[in-house]
C-alpha cells in the first residue's frame, strides 16, 4: 500500500528532524518553520531511469506555486526513497533537474521560487574543517532535496545586526544569534557553529545518526 509506505519514510525523516537537526542545533531554522507550519514534506515516486523527469516536473510545480498561498513553505522536503545508493550520482540528479526546473520557468518569464540541495544517506564528510562536514549535515535517512525559499533567504543574508559575542560552547545561544538575521555569510556563519557543535558532541551525533541511517536501511 504506497501510501503506507510513504508514512513510514516520512516518519523517517521526521525523526531525523527531531532527533539530530533539532536535538542538536544544526540548522538555525529548523524547529521555528516546522512549529509555524511552514515545513513541507512529500514523497517523491520514481524509478532510476525517471528520477530526473520526475524530480524536474516537481521543481517545475512548486516553483510555479503548487503549495498555493495557503501554505507558505520556507523549507521543503521531497524525499527519494527509490534513488540511487550512490551521492554523488544522486547529486548530479539533482542538479541537473534543478537547472532544467529553473530553465523552464524562466522561459514562462517566472522566477523560481526555491533553491534545491541534496541531501543523501551516504553523503561524503570530513571533521577536518567546517565547509568539510557540511555533507555530514546533509544526510538523511532517504535520499532527499531540500529546498529553500530563495526570498526567505535573501531576507536573512541582507539584514544587518549590530555584532555581537557568542560563546561557541553556548549552543543556545549559537541558535538563538543565527534565528536572526545576521551579518557576514549566513552560509559560512551556519556552517561555522555546527562545526563547532559536531565537536562538542561529535560521540553522541555520530551514535544517533548512525542509529536512524541504519533503522532507514533496514525498513
Amino acid at each position: 500500500m504506497p501510501h503506507q509506505l510513504h508514512q513510514k519514510v516520512l516518519d523517517k525523516n521526521a525523526a531525523w528532524q527531531l532527533q539530530v537537526i533539532e536535538a542538536f542545533g544544526i540548522c538555525p531554522f529548523a524547529r521555528q518553520c516546522r512549529e509555524q507550519g511552514k515545513l513541507w514534506r512529500d514523497v517523491l515516486e520514481s524509478t532510476p531511469d525517471d528520477l530526473e523527469d520526475r524530480l524536474t516536473a516537481a521543481l517545475v510545480a512548486l516553483h510555479r506555486g503548487a503549495l498555493g498561498p495557503e501554505i507558505p513553505c520556507e523549507i521543503g522536503l521531497l524525499l527519494c526513497p527509490d534513488a540511487t545508493a550512490d551521492a554523488s550520482a544522486f547529486e548530479r540528479s539533482v542538479r541537473r533537474a534543478a537547472e532544467r526546473a529553473t530553465a523552464l520557468v524562466h522561459a514562462q518569464a517566472r522566477e523560481p521560487l526555491y533553491y534545491a540541495v541534496a541531501f543523501h544517506p551516504n553523503m561524503a564528510y570530513s571533521a577536518a574543517d567546517p565547509q568539510k562536514l557540511v555533507g555530514f549535515w546533509r544526510r538523511s535517512p532517504h535520499p532527499t532535496v531540500q529546498l529553500v525559499h530563495i526570498a526567505t533567504l535573501q531576507h536573512l543574508r541582507n539584514t544587518r545586526i549590530p555584532p555581537k559575542y557568542v560563546d561557541p560552547e553556548d549552543l543556545a545561544a549559537v541558535q538563538a544569534l543565527l534565528g536572526q538575521a545576521v551579518t557576514g555569510d549566513l552560509a559560512d556563519r551556519i556552517a561555522t557553529a555546527n562545526w563547532r557543535t559536531y565537536h562538542a558532541n561529535a560521540a553522541a551525533l555520530e551514535a544517533k545518526s548512525a542509529q536512524l541511517l541504519e533503522t532507514a536501511r533496514k525498513s
